[in-house]
């Protein structure tokens, strides 16, 4: 047991310092993707007073100069890193594909990292066949083991592997419960972060992502500063570490 909460431990000062949930709290994050292709929606949400994560796309025209102003105003930073899906093809400058050979496939994650300054962890953009391929999903895992990255599936498909591989190189590593908005309305956005903060409670913890739209922007503006008292808004790193703390340390 001591070795297992030795490397528990290990996740603690690289992911920064948010604490894990007291008892009677519950843990919610709420990721912000897409950032970077929209200059003044992406730094709306750098400018929240609410610790939000935001997920960039990289090399976009706008994604640096935004994950720089977020980063001068506390926020947590991601690359949201594009990856090929069963259902489109896709516009964005990087994107990892299972057909890549390993220079490559490790030279594009460079890349990606580079362009988005700050960032600590990752999560997929699209990636509905790239998440259920496991040679793929070691290959990453890998590497953002190197880089001490956490991750955060995305779950774009029921059928990723992500989560396991994290799992299988010790990167702490969580997963969506709820998207926001994939319906673009404020009832729709308020429905769903209440079907977030519920399943938060119900669990201890849960990650709902949104997008940079003006409709999640206005429900977030006004609901974030209004969560019961038992709900405590954090980054996705500290559910990704207090989930991963928790799963070593409650191995008998």
């Amino acid at each position: 047991m001591r070795w297992l909460l030795a490397l528990a431990a290990f996740f603690v000062p690289a992911l920064g310092h948010s604490s894990c949930p007291a008892p009677g709290q519950s843990q919610l994050a709420v990721i912000i993707d897409d950032i970077g292709y929209h200059r003044k929606r992406g730094l709306a949400f750098a400018e929240l007073p609410s610790p939000l994560t935001l997920s960039v796309i990289p090399a976009t025209p706008h994604g640096e100069a935004i994950a720089r102003a977020a980063l001068a105003r506390g926020k947590e930073i991601m690359v949201h890193m594009p990856m090929a899906s069963h259902d489109a093809s896709s516009t964005d400058p990087l994107i990892l594909t299972d057909d890549l050979e390993d220079d490559d496939f490790e030279r594009i994650l460079s890349e990606a990292i580079a362009q988005v300054p700050g960032a600590s962890g990752m999560n997929n953009h699209m990636g509905s066949a790239l998440t259920e391929n496991n040679a793929a999903m070691n290959r990453l895992m890998r590497f953002l083991a190197a880089q001490q990255f956490f991750f955060i599936d995305s779950r774009t498909t029921s059928s990723t592997v992500a989560a396991q591989w994290a799992k299988a190189h010790a990167i702490p590593v969580a997963s969506r419960a709820v998207f926001l908005d994939n319906v673009r309305t404020h009832s729709s956005i308020a429905q769903q972060l209440v079907e977030a903060i519920e399943k938060a409670q119900s669990q201890g913890q849960a990650i709902a992502i949104g997008h940079a739209y003006p409709e999640t922007f206005a429900v977030l503006n006004q609901a974030l500063m209004r969560l019961p008292t038992d709900v405590v808004l954090t980054r996705a790193s500290s559910i990704a570490r207090c989930s991963s703390i928790q799963s070593l340390t409650s191995i008998p």
